[in-house]
């Protein structure tokens, strides 16, 4: 009965995780991390997802700090912990660029 029980609430506790979605130029999920560089957010989305246009290794994509609506809606999101959907470009900065925040959820 105990190991019923431990798998039960093992099986919960794993749900609880929300997975990410990859596509060619999104990637929908929960945002994982944040952290801001000189010139705007870095973000990260699930357990390290980008989309598959995003092919530097890197597993921060980048919010330029002009985009001012990006970043608060990010900010929010991440605050409340809502599912984003994020699209993405590739660029030579080797972050994946931004181009728009979803709120999924």
């Amino acid at each position: 009965m105990r190991i019923r029980n431990f798998l039960v609430v093992a099986v919960l506790a794993m749900s609880a995780f929300a997975s990410a979605s990859i596509g060619p130029g999104h990637v929908t999920g929960s945002i994982t991390n944040i952290t801001s560089i000189t010139g705007g957010l870095l973000v990260r989305i699930g357990p390290n997802e980008v989309p598959q246009n995003c092919t530097s290794g890197k597993v921060w994509m980048f919010i330029p700090q002009d985009q001012t609506a990006m970043v608060s809606l990010t900010l929010m999101a991440w605050t409340m912990g809502k599912t984003v959907a994020v699209y993405t470009a590739p660029t030579n900065t080797g972050y994946c660029l931004i181009t728009q925040v979803d709120p999924a959820g």
